[in-house]
């Protein structure tokens, strides 16, 4: 990939405390405007792969491509990256939900939810800035990605402000975060619906194996193989994804696919959402 087409710049964190590193890929060859956009979180992790996956895409103009806009810390610590997203992609957890992960302190820290500021940030502020610096980007077709914990992120605004983007794309969401109670904006979702003039496209994908039953506890983790059985079967990935999907589907949206990656795990399943995903949100050259 050309680094002359990425851009990196900082802006404040909405917390007031630090900044965050946006990294933006855009087609250099691409004419026309109305370049649809693609919002990826965990871009410490993950904007450079999408930003390839859309580049090969769009090659020759056969295939959908998109502006690809990563929000990231700009760090190579993983423990740092870790907290960092986990206080801005959660919903508030309680001393229950906090119990759950006795096991793993190390990883999710001692702050989370931010989801409501990182949403509004996205809307309010990153948005108006990558229109006022890329005036070729579409100011409608926004898409939004999140694989894991960021998928919960991605769950929780198409739940409860599904207004803001047109197309959710969403990888094996961490729905059981604080206990499920994600899904507890469900209820009011079919009015928020009635209150939009299009309603957003929503893409669910998980892979096949992400509930098979495990034979070894991952390193790292201060748990046995059985304690690891347990948190898998009651975390249930890919069962609650697909609930997720038809519940959104009930309350009233056209647009919904569900798509289990046979083969694939917990990590490896993204780079064939990502794939779906770009086919999914943007429409094919006429």
């Amino acid at each position: 990939m050309s680094q002359a087409s990425i851009d990196v710049f900082e802006m404040p964190h909405p917390s007031g405390d630090g900044t965050l590193q946006i990294s933006v890929w855009a087609n250099p060859t691409q004419v026309g405007d109305d370049i649809p956009v693609l919002f990826v979180t965990d871009a410490d992790l993950i904007f450079a792969t999408a930003a390839e996956v859309v580049r090969l895409y769009g090659l020759g103009g056969m295939k959908p491509t998109a502006m690809v806009v990563g929000i990231g810390y700009g760090t190579d610590d993983l423990m740092a990256f870790t907290k960092l997203r986990t206080n801005d992609l959660t919903t508030p957890l309680d001393d229950a939900g906090r119990a759950k992960f006795d096991h793993m302190p190390s990883l999710i820290g001692d702050k989370s939810g931010g989801a409501d500021a990182f949403l509004s940030f996205l809307t309010d502020t990153l948005k108006p800035e990558i229109a006022r610096r890329y005036p070729k980007a579409s100011a409608t077709r926004h898409a939004l990605l999140g694989h894991s914990l960021a998928g919960h992120f991605v769950s929780h605004a198409l739940l409860t402000r599904p207004e803001t983007f047109t197309a959710f794309l969403i990888g094996s969401p961490a729905l059981w975060w604080n206990g499920f109670s994600t899904l507890s904006s469900l209820p009011a979702f079919p009015e928020r619906l009635k209150a939009l003039e299009r309603k957003p496209q929503v893409l669910i994908g998980v892979g096949g194996t992400e509930q098979a039953v495990p034979d070894r506890a991952p390193p790292g983790y201060q748990m046995t193989l059985e304690q690891y059985r347990d948190l898998i079967a009651r975390v249930r990935v890919v069962d609650a994804a697909r609930e997720l999907a038809t519940a959104v589907r009930e309350a009233g949206l056209d647009e919904v696919s569900f798509v289990s990656f046979d083969g694939e795990d917990h990590i490896t399943v993204f780079a064939a959402l990502l794939m779906r995903s770009i086919n999914f949100f943007v429409p094919r050259p006429s």
